[in-house]
């Protein structure tokens, strides 16, 4: 080989190392384009759609995405990524409240419980879903940005008129039992279907908890009984093949099946007494350890080539099984034992491996977390990447984020991404020590403390430069 070509060689070498990402610049982007995704979400209006797709125009806006879009408003602020967030946020506010010029009103019951799902133009309902649980999404997005912009008087009046105009009172069921309302009518009393503790439903629990201070009210008695502490809430236990055993909050305690893991990223975003308890935290950590052990003992799977940096099971757009043919939906996922695999007690039968659940740990297990994203990243099958589309002012449909995958079909790509699921990805990239932190999320969801926030973010040497 002559000279030159040796040359040539060591120039196209040297220009692949340089151009490689490094795994900080990796993330670093991955948090941002998720920030994009927010905005990609959120209409002229300031309603937030319920997904963003390449594929299919919806008018359907979703009010989850509204809290989980407030929310990303915060993180890109305070990573300076924009400096219009305020002036949206207050258009978002008023937008839900009908005190916008734009004729735009959410549609909600007469004790003012918010639809969950709407039409993006007017915020007319669409169905009945009449959602304590969406509704407290919206606040909990709309009380963080209070906190977050809190010298902002307008976010202030317009989050607090919110917080006191849902009645809370009538989310709580019987006390006894740990209830809260799944769903409202539109007269404002409850439907008579209730969910029991643990699940998302504890936002529900804290917001009405602190709506009123009466010591002896309802709302104040179900939370000392059962969310004061997760000794006081059942537990599933799973064994991996090794003997390990982990202890995972649920509500499904009778079926011994595990609730979905994004109940736990949640109630981290908007609950303060859950993000900021030891014992939440281990409980949360748990129920991560026990989702990727089940992966790792998937020996069917691991034959098709996953890797132990593969895991993550929750809510979202994927596949399932109808009359035995995969389809492409909404699906609840959660692990189960592994006996029950393949079983009418398997509710992942489509295989569905989250990323932004995996991410979603990063506030227990961030070095975990930061090593398996990268290299899912860094896979060269491309699982679960997903190019956003094009976006004027936004994306030039080039930007990637992490979302959904399936070991039933490896060929397959999510043809939507719902905003209040992508929710788990933007705590979990935000969380990480080198970007905001979890202080991040324990300062601004403390909702109901008077005093003035205090959050400094720390500039944190990145782990691979030690």
């Amino acid at each position: 080989m002559n000279k030159i070509k040796i040359i040539v060689l060591m120039l196209l070498t040297f220009t692949v190392v340089k151009a490689q990402k490094t795994d900080h610049q990796i993330l670093e982007e991955l948090l941002h384009n998720t920030c994009r995704f927010y905005q990609m979400l959120r209409a002229d209006n300031g309603l937030y759609f319920d997904f963003v797709s390449a594929q299919k125009h919806s008018n359907i806006g979703s009010t989850a995405s509204i809290g989980m879009g407030l929310v990303a408003q915060c993180v890109a602020t305070e990573m300076g990524w924009t400096t219009s967030a305020e002036e949206e946020v207050i258009e978002t506010l008023k937008s839900v409240l009908g005190e916008n010029d734009n004729g735009v009103r959410l549609d909600r019951t007469a004790e003012n419980c918010f639809i969950h799902f709407y039409n993006i133009e007017t915020g007319s309902a669409i169905g009945k879903d009449w959602s304590p649980i969406d509704t407290d999404l919206l606040l909990g997005g709309a009380l963080f940005a209070k906190r977050y912009f809190n010298t902002n008087s307008e976010i202030t009046k317009y989050a607090d008129q919110l917080y006191k105009m849902v009645n809370h009172e009538l989310f709580i069921g019987d006390i006894t039992k740990g209830q809260v309302s799944l769903l409202m009518n539109k007269d404002g009393s409850a439907s008579g279907k209730w969910t029991l503790p643990y699940n998302e439903y504890m936002i529900v629990a804290w917001l009405a908890k602190n709506q009123n201070s009466n010591k002896k009210s309802p709302a104040s008695k179900l939370w000392d009984a059962y969310y004061s502490s997760p000794g006081n809430l059942p537990t599933v236990t799973y064994t991996s093949k090794s003997g390990e055993q982990y202890h995972v909050l649920t509500d499904l305690v009778v079926t011994k099946e595990f609730t979905s893991n994004f109940t736990f990223m949640f109630n981290y975003l908007f609950v303060h007494d859950f993000s900021v308890s030891h014992d939440y935290q281990e409980a949360m950590r748990q129920a991560a350890l026990a989702d990727r052990a089940w992966w790792h003992d998937r020996n069917d799977l691991n034959k098709m080539g996953k890797q132990d940096y593969e895991w993550g099971t929750t809510a979202g757009f994927g596949l399932s099984l109808s009359d035995g043919k995969l389809v492409e939906r909404y699906c609840v996922d959660k692990i189960c034992a592994l006996e029950d695999v393949g079983t009418n007690r398997d509710k992942n039968k489509g295989k569905n491996i989250a990323l932004n659940a995996m991410a979603g740990y990063s506030p227990v297990l961030p070095d975990l977390v930061r090593h398996d994203l990268v290299a899912i990243y860094r896979d060269e099958r491309g699982l679960g990447k997903m190019a956003l589309p094009a976006r004027k002012g936004i994306s030039d449909g080039g930007d990637y984020i992490l979302w959904k995958y399936s070991y039933s079909n490896l060929n397959w790509r999510p043809s939507k991404v719902e905003g209040v699921d992508y929710g788990c990805m933007l705590l979990g990239l935000a969380a990480l020590p080198e970007f905001l932190g979890v202080e991040f999320f324990q300062e601004y969801n403390n909702f109901f403390n008077p005093k003035p926030p205090n959050y400094k973010r720390r500039q944190k040497v990145f782990p691979e430069a030690l």
